[in-house]
């Protein structure tokens, strides 16, 4: 099944879904706790009539951020690939500010859709490259495709 969360990509799936569309359709939806609800009322506003299941809690994981921290100094990590809005909020949340400008914000970093290259410019970052789809060819095509012109 693909359930995507990222705008772009939901437009891609209710173009699948209409075309093949019966009238009162009955559609299943998978989303995270609290999940952001744009397909569900796209779909609605079409007619389809939705179930929404949330399957899965997101929970942040407890580690040591000063080691972890000190890992990726030492890896010399310059680049970033980050496919949640959660996922940027906990790395500006757990980078010391002193290392937040002499590091993290001047890693390039690698997004999904617009939502998340306005987050991550709101939050410090500036070398920001917008990936459109969230699947794993196509990220690692636009990563590819980046890194020739660097």
């Amino acid at each position: 099944m693909f359930f995507p969360t990222k705008k772009e990509n939901s437009e891609e799936l209710l173009k699948i879904l209409y075309k093949d569309k019966i009238k009162n359709s009955r559609i299943t939806l998978l989303q995270g706790e609290n999940g952001r609800k744009l397909i569900e009322k796209k779909l609605k506003k079409e007619g389809f009539k939705v179930c929404l299941i949330e399957c899965y809690k997101r929970v942040l994981k407890i580690f040591d951020a000063n080691i972890e921290i000190k890992k990726w100094y030492s890896y010399k990590i310059n680049t970033l690939v980050v496919a949640s809005g959660e996922s940027l909020y906990q790395l500006k949340n757990i980078v010391h500010k002193n290392n937040q400008k002499r590091w993290l914000f001047k890693c390039k970093i690698f997004v999904v859709g617009q939502r998340l290259s306005i987050i991550a410019k709101k939050l410090g970052w500036k070398n920001i490259i917008i990936s459109k789809y969230a699947n794993n060819k196509y990220f690692l095509s636009v990563i590819k495709k980046e890194n020739i012109k660097s």
